[in-house]
């Protein structure tokens, strides 16, 4: 009488390789830059899982970090506006649109922050200008960038 295993060969799995969705890629969030991270939880403070947070910089908005993938998965982007260049993702959008994602997320599940850091920046600016000392690093931003 034949004996017969449930026991299944192991096979070793692929390393890892970056994750997409529709042809979009996401770089690994165990190698997204610290100091973005950082800055992220100063703007927007503690999220939980079911909070997505847009910035606004004028005519243009953002997702960042998991947000940006979040909305990958949920909306309908224009591939134009993803980018990685910096090893971690982000969305940016004309900013006419931020009502129309926040609906559709929180159609979702999701409740969403939008945040204008540049309110802070300028409060910021105004302070170190009466205080004498000059921002140079706001006189150049040559993407918006957290």
């Amino acid at each position: 009488m034949g004996s017969f295993s449930s026991v299944h060969r192991m096979r070793r799995s692929p390393g890892w390789a970056p994750a997409a969705i529709h042809d979009i890629p996401i770089p690994d969030p165990r190698t997204w830059p610290a100091g973005v991270r950082e800055r992220f939880h100063e703007l927007a403070g503690d999220c939980g899982p079911l909070d997505v947070c847009i910035f606004v910089f004028g005519s243009t908005a953002a997702f960042y970090l998991q947000d940006a993938v979040t909305a990958c998965g949920i909306l309908d982007i224009d591939p134009s506006g993803w980018h990685t260049e910096d090893g971690y993702p982000v969305f940016q959008f004309n900013s006419e649109r931020v009502e129309k994602y926040s609906q559709r997320l929180a159609a979702c599940g999701y409740t969403v922050r939008v945040i204008e850091p540049e309110a802070r920046c300028k409060t910021t600016a105004a302070s170190a200008a009466r205080a004498g000392v000059i921002d140079i690093a706001s006189a150049r931003r040559p993407r918006i960038a957290l």
